[in-house]
């Protein structure tokens, strides 16, 4: 079977994959729907078809040339924006075509937006954990969030797993589960995300720093408080007088209770200052760039910066932001 589909002289293998490989990059096939490739249903453009199908052959079956082919075209480089000639055209590939999303790309999506960036880099080097290397979607009942949420956006379930009931629709649900599902909001609260892990780097970041300025002035206070016993001593031993034991018993005291002061400060909880601008500048284009890749523009980062500033702590109102960005068309849409 194998030699019969890599046979030169087979017009229908290779014709089929790259017809296939181009419907998933422009929404449409050159045979179109792209199941259906048959004498009465011919090639929307048939050089373009034979092209990719021989570029193919000839490669030596090289699926890599067929995806770099594709993506360094300029049909593939056109915006997605329409002008007056194309604006109803979805077929003649005049533009690309806005859409949702498939169900395995959206998930690891919001997975890798909302991770911490070990999680971001395991992600790159290895498939375990992403969406591609799940078997299949499956209902709530079965207590695997990702496969639940993969059947949302429309991928087979598990029982028939065949792509021809695959559904790239938008539906209600799926803006219900980005909102408010319990496992949305568990990605962006998981101890191995990313809102987890600007938390603690600046936790730790402020309290070394505050530990650092407590060791220096405890230590001092230990000296102070050293010093005023040794005076207080040799006061006593050579009878200095009561007026001046008694101002000396006065300091140390004072210097005991500063002692305990920082004493008592160096284990209490540190609480955490408030960010300048450019700190939290660098968090809202961090959070920008990790979901929709591209920096905010002049009017929301104006938004972005006043909702952090009125949360009750950066990063309650970073994991807003996070869960607002994941929330819009640009985010969702292939666009």
């Amino acid at each position: 079977l194998m030699d019969w589909l890599r046979r030169k002289d087979n017009p229908y293998f290779a014709r089929a994959f790259v017809n296939r490989v181009w419907a998933a990059y422009f929404n449409v096939g050159i045979i179109e729907p792209p199941d259906d490739i048959n004498l009465a249903n011919p090639p929307s453009n048939k050089a373009l078809l034979d092209y990719l199908a021989a570029g193919f052959v000839d490669s030596g079956f090289d699926m890599k040339w067929v995806h770099r082919t594709i993506a360094n075209s300029r049909t593939y480089q056109l915006s997605w924006r329409p002008n007056d000639t194309n604006t109803l055209d979805e077929r003649n590939f005049a533009r690309a075509v806005p859409r949702r999303l498939p169900a395995e790309v959206v998930y690891d999506a919001v997975t890798q937006a909302t991770a911490a960036d070990a999680k971001v880099d395991e992600m790159h080097e290895q498939m375990k954990g992403r969406a591609i290397a799940l078997a299949g979607a499956s209902n709530r009942n079965s207590n695997q969030g990702s496969a639940f949420a993969l059947s949302v956006f429309g991928k087979s379930l598990r029982e028939s797993n065949c792509d021809c009931d695959r559904s790239n629709e938008s539906s209600l649900l799926q803006t219900v589960f980005l909102q408010n599902d319990r496992d949305m909001l568990s990605l962006l609260d998981r101890g191995d995300g990313w809102v987890s892990q600007l938390a603690r780097a600046d936790r730790g970041s402020r309290n070394n720093a505050a530990d650092a300025t407590n060791r220096r002035d405890l230590s001092n206070a230990e000296q102070v408080v050293t010093q005023f016993e040794r005076r207080l001593k040799k006061l006593r031993e050579s009878d200095g007088g009561e007026k001046a034991i008694k101002a000396v018993e006065e300091r140390l005291a004072q210097a005991r209770k500063d002692l305990k002061r920082l004493s008592a400060a160096k284990d209490a909880p540190k609480s955490a200052e408030p960010m300048d601008d450019e700190q939290l500048k660098e968090l809202v284009e961090q959070a920008y760039l990790r979901s929709l890749t591209r920096y905010p523009d002049e009017r929301e980062m104006g938004r972005s910066l006043a909702h952090l500033r009125e949360a009750d702590t950066p990063f309650d109102g970073v994991k807003d932001l996070l869960w607002a960005l994941v929330n819009t068309k640009e985010f969702i849409v292939n666009h």
